[in-house]
């Protein structure tokens, strides 16, 4: 055996540098073929691995959700057949064939789909409780949001394994982590809505409450209003009705007081999608209606300004994707005081009446300043979980929004797919 050895050894010396080069260009050759064949399979192999572990994992975060969701509603008998339904939820947009009168359909799908969701909760909760129900309202979408993410997945790891088509392993993988952080996100959301805790995108109410000395009256759907005397002016502060997790007609409430008041700016507070190189809770301002969501109160807001000819200011507390969806972080809540400074600050510029918009979730949050005296002593069990856990991690939901390239449109309507079924 160790003479067949050295005999191949000295074979291989012995060959002159062409043979070499032409039995190196017969392997390449050979394995090009192989590769040809069998790379694809490999491929499709190494992603359905990896789409199993991720379907385990978003499969924990859904049943995360859930145990918070049921701990807080406590069913009634006969609850498992219709909360199997109603996780399966289809939201089905308006037609936007003819664009004239958009809002008002898009407004009309999304009445009904709170009132399911409110008539839903309100007949299976064993509790009768008005804030208690609005946070089980908001803590099932996170549910069935979890739910319905779990679903994309299961089918894209079914397409990919009946056609085994190369473009689509290449797309499900470069969105594995998209879903991965939101499906994340919405469990912590859920459990912050059944604990009745402020999340990131809660910072807009809480800096209105703060505005707040007096006891503001119900103004229209699920949105309070009080009129403050700051610095000499008159302020009216709009915010969603608190403490339970709700968000409102701001458009219906601005209307109203931009018809009773000669209002000479409407600037509105919100959590705002940050930059990788942004700190988190930086303060930042500008023009327009600080409002994400699906557009309907954002429109309405704009039509109230430009009847009126009211410039529109805005405040921004700048946050992650995710952050804006968990308990909100420290960083997050110490930002109350410089968004409202910088509030002051912008109504000091004009003169007569300024209207102050809170925009945002509100659970968590009361309606005045002595009501959210004691918010962060909610929150201090979740910092101290942040302060355990890296944050260093890259967000994949913020990075997919700056991204350009001819598939962007493709990978925003795979998100939107389950954000349009899940959320508001």
């Amino acid at each position: 055996m160790e003479t067949t050895s050295i005999s191949m050894i000295n074979t291989i010396l012995n060959m002159d540098f062409a043979q070499i080069f032409v039995a190196l260009q017969v392997l390449s050759f050979l394995l090009f073929f192989v590769m040809i064949f069998f790379l694809p399979k490999l491929m499709v192999w190494q992603a359905n691995r990896r789409i199993t572990s991720v379907l385990t994992e978003l499969k924990a975060y859904h049943n995360d959700a859930e145990e918070y969701f049921l701990q807080g509603m406590k069913p009634l008998n006969g609850f498992e057949e219709r909360y199997r339904s109603m996780k399966n939820f289809q939201f089905s947009q308006p037609t936007g064939l003819d664009p004239a009168g958009m809002v008002g359909r898009l407004e009309n799908v999304l009445d009904a789909s709170e009132g399911k969701f409110k008539r839903f909760v309100e007949n299976n909760a064993d509790t009768e409780d008005e804030e208690e129900l609005a946070d089980l309202n908001m803590a099932f979408k996170g549910v069935m949001g979890t739910h319905q993410i779990h679903k994309v997945m299961e089918h894209f790891q079914k397409l990919i394994q009946k056609t085994r088509n190369f473009q689509v392993v290449t797309l499900v993988q470069m969105m594995l982590p998209i879903y991965t952080e939101l499906a994340e996100s919405q469990k912590g959301a859920t459990r912050a809505f059944a604990d009745n805790a402020p999340i990131g995108d809660t910072i807009g109410p809480l800096v209105a409450a703060k505005m707040i000395e007096g006891e503001p009256e119900e103004i229209s759907e699920n949105i309070v209003h009080s009129e403050e005397e700051i610095s000499n002016q008159n302020v009216h502060v709009v915010k969603s009705k608190g403490p339970g997790a709700r968000l409102g007609k701001y458009g219906d409430a601005l209307e109203q007081i931009a018809e009773e008041n000669d209002l000479q700016a409407i600037i509105t507070v919100d959590a705002a999608s940050k930059f990788e190189s942004e700190e988190t809770g930086t303060v930042n301002e500008g023009v327009g209606v600080m409002m994400g969501g699906p557009g309907v109160e954002k429109s309405k807001i704009e039509d109230v300004a430009t009847e009126h000819d009211v410039p529109l200011e805005g405040v921004v507390i700048k946050q992650s994707a995710p952050e804006a969806s968990k308990p909100m972080k420290k960083e997050i809540f110490d930002a109350w005081k410089p968004a409202m400074k910088k509030t002051k600050v912008i109504a000091s510029e004009y003169e007569g009446d300024v209207a102050v918009v809170g925009v945002g979730n509100t659970c968590g949050v009361g309606n005045t300043r002595e009501s959210v005296r004691g918010t962060h002593n909610k929150l201090r069990k979740y910092w101290k979980e942040y302060e355990q856990q890296e944050d260093d991690d890259v967000s994949y939901m913020g990075l997919m929004s700056i991204m350009g390239g001819p598939d962007q449109s493709q990978q925003k309507d795979m998100i939107n797919s389950v954000i349009w079924k899940g959320l508001r």
